[in-house]
């Protein structure tokens, strides 16, 4: 017996490799949850389509778009999609490019399936997913730094606890981090939802991206590999 509808998960596979999108349907279609819907070798390909779709896997070597235009067009096209990308681009700048377009996930290739699948569900969920072996991270910057021209209308340290947020630490260990009450972070974490109208830790991490406070950095990402998942949380008070 399968899952119930409201929990199958719908994808859409896009890469001008054949062979590829084929052997990714054989590997997903062994997955009760997860059901392909659609085939594309391109953007233009899919954007054709009438479909719906929970999440897009797609390439981002194709012939019809730059890595981060492949972003920006599908996520225009299928506004309600998660979408993950699934490249062999392993470069720092191309990873913050397609981020801040609006990618929901970034796998290699070359990972394994199970990489490939958690990066699916999390997505689908509403989280912002990084394979841990891509080696990369969000460097800190310093607190100097930070105290620097307010950002999004946000004071100081209403910034310095964005960047903390978006590197994925709960409000408790801001609190610790900070030698602040955990009822103060609550505030000002409060506060940068309604500045930024961003309600979301994915959004606060696009965010983040966007405007230069977060940058990826080879040497931090040997040295404090990320967790798997950047967010899967959508609760804007959950610490």
């Amino acid at each position: 017996m399968g899952p119930e509808p409201d929990l199958l998960i719908r994808l859409a596979l896009v890469d001008d490799q054949t062979i590829l999108r084929e052997g990714l349907g054989a590997l997903i279609e062994h997955e009760p949850d997860l059901e392909v819907v659609a085939h594309a070798t391109s953007v233009d390909e899919l954007e054709d389509l009438d479909l719906e779709v929970d999440v897009i896997v797609t390439g981002l070597a194709l012939p019809d778009a730059a890595p981060d235009q492949v972003i920006e067009r599908l996520r225009r096209r299928f506004r309600d999609a998660a979408i993950l990308a699934l490249t062999a681009l392993d470069d720092l700048p191309t990873v913050q490019q397609v981020l801040a377009a609006g990618a929901d996930g970034y796998v290699l290739k070359s990972a394994a399936k199970t990489d490939l699948f958690a990066g699916i569900r999390a997505v689908a969920r509403g989280g912002l997913y990084l394979q841990p072996s891509i080696g990369m991270a969000f460097a800190s910057r310093s607190a100097e730094e930070l105290a620097g021209p307010a950002v999004g209308g946000l004071t100081p340290k209403e910034t310095e606890v964005l960047k903390l947020l978006a590197l994925g630490h709960t409000n408790a260990e801001i609190a610790a981090r900070a030698g602040s009450s955990l009822r103060t972070i609550e505030t000002h974490r409060a506060h940068i939802h309604q500045k930024l109208d961003r309600h979301t830790r994915a959004e606060l991490v696009r965010f983040a991206l966007e405007v230069g406070l977060l940058r990826l950095d080879e040497e931090g990402a040997r040295a404090h590999p990320p967790s798997s998942a950047v967010s899967e949380e959508s609760d804007p008070v959950r610490g």
